[in-house]
């Protein structure tokens, strides 16, 4: 993109918390991040982009727009994370790494959710998804009509599975998976993208209704990597036990304190209430959920796939990132778990020794990828996954 096309110079410093930060959570590799550095010093080296700087860096990218300004101010005050009025190198860098065509679709259409969650609140009411509508027709120069925004107002309601009037960030990337028009056009800055319509994307079968289908039924074989006669098995199994067709959350945790053999876990079952509830938000476990909560906590899922799985369950207040209020509550319920003596063991000590550890940025809260990378480190993997890694 622009000036940030990588050269062969004398590297500047970047220190190794920085760098390792940096390599993971983009595809970037250790000389690219340090060739980029070296690139946006040389056109930059006050070390920021203002906002004309950066229109000037990206109109080339957008230049197919009819009003690109709209949509870059939106970008520059999405990707000033510090809200200091100005990108600095690794602002811009991460904005780069999000729109590669490597980067993982879901992590596009979060990363797009929360570029049109105005108000920071983890949800997109009708407003501002008309708000979105009617910018992305502005900048393409196209004419919403009053029938259109009709059809877009169906097409909220539709989405909003949980009648809540508003589109939580799973319900938005199924309506992004499912209206790819649409998404073209709230999202041209991904013009690399290959954004391929999926036929059941998740959470579109966590419906009222009961029934396996057969399209349930691949949509889960695909997700799980279980056979469809196991599927039918767990079926049958979670039908016999919940005559309803979905488990409370006070059921739920009855059955989860039975998996991890402990009468002292309730409060860290309702952590990963969360985590099961995680396609529709409705405050019960459908059929999907709880199969794909077996899946996770099998052995045939990846040491990875279990902890992006409990990273959900340890986020409560589903912004993408555990802060330190977060870590401390999770070592209190699992101080609860294990019976750990909490006056001969600090709780805030010890959530301060894990911060500390997992924060490779020190920006006071841990992102995926830092939780993820947990994974280095087994004696703080098996503290913080008590109901998952001991299966492997």
């Amino acid at each position: 993109m622009g000036n940030l096309h990588p050269s062969r110079s004398e590297r500047p410093e970047l220190n190794e918390r920085e760098l390792s930060y940096i390599t993971l959570h983009t595809h970037f590799t250790r000389k690219q991040i340090n060739d980029f550095y070296i690139r946006f010093l040389t056109y930059y080296p006050r070390g920021y982009v203002n906002f004309q700087q950066f229109c000037d860096l990206y109109c080339n990218e957008l230049k197919n727009l009819h009003n690109s300004r709209p949509l870059l101010e939106r970008l520059f005050h999405h990707i000033d994370t510090d809200k200091n009025g100005q990108l600095n190198f690794k602002e811009i860098l991460f904005f780069k790494a999000i729109t590669m065509p490597e980067t993982d679709n879901d992590e596009k259409f979060r990363w797009i959710f929360f570029l049109y969650d105005t108000n920071l609140d983890h949800h997109i009411d009708e407003y501002e998804f008309l708000n979105l509508c009617h910018l992305a027709y502005f900048i393409h120069g196209k004419l919403l009509t009053k029938d259109r925004l009709n059809e877009l107002k169906i097409l909220f309601e539709k989405f909003d599975i949980n009648n809540d009037k508003q589109l939580n960030c799973e319900e938005f990337i199924q309506l992004c998976q499912q209206c790819i028009d649409l998404l073209e056009l709230i999202a041209p800055m991904f013009n690399n993208t290959k954004w391929n319509s999926k036929k059941n994307p998740c959470g579109t079968f966590t419906t009222t209704t009961n029934e396996l289908t057969s399209d349930r039924i691949d949509y889960l074989t695909n997700r799980t990597k279980f056979t469809r006669e196991k599927i039918l098995y767990y079926y049958q199994i979670f039908r016999k036990h919940c005559h309803s067709g979905r488990l409370s959350k006070s059921e739920f945790i009855n059955f989860y304190k039975k998996l991890l053999q402990s009468n002292s876990s309730e409060t860290y079952c309702e952590f990963l209430f969360r985590a099961f509830d995680s396609l529709s938000n409705d405050g019960f476990i459908q059929f999907d959920e709880y199969l794909i909560a077996i899946y996770i906590h099998s052995n045939a899922s990846t040491p990875r796939e279990k902890l992006e799985w409990l990273f959900n369950a340890y986020d409560r207040d589903g912004n993408g990132f555990i802060s330190y209020n977060e870590i401390n509550q999770i070592v209190h319920a699992l101080f609860i778990l294990y019976g750990i003596d909490r006056e001969k063991h600090s709780v805030g000590y010890i959530s301060y020794e894990i911060m500390a550890i997992l924060d490779l940025n020190d920006d006071d809260k841990v992102s995926k990828q830092e939780f993820i990378n947990m994974l280095k480190d087994k004696e703080l993997t098996n503290f913080l996954a008590p109901s998952l890694i001991k299966q492997n």
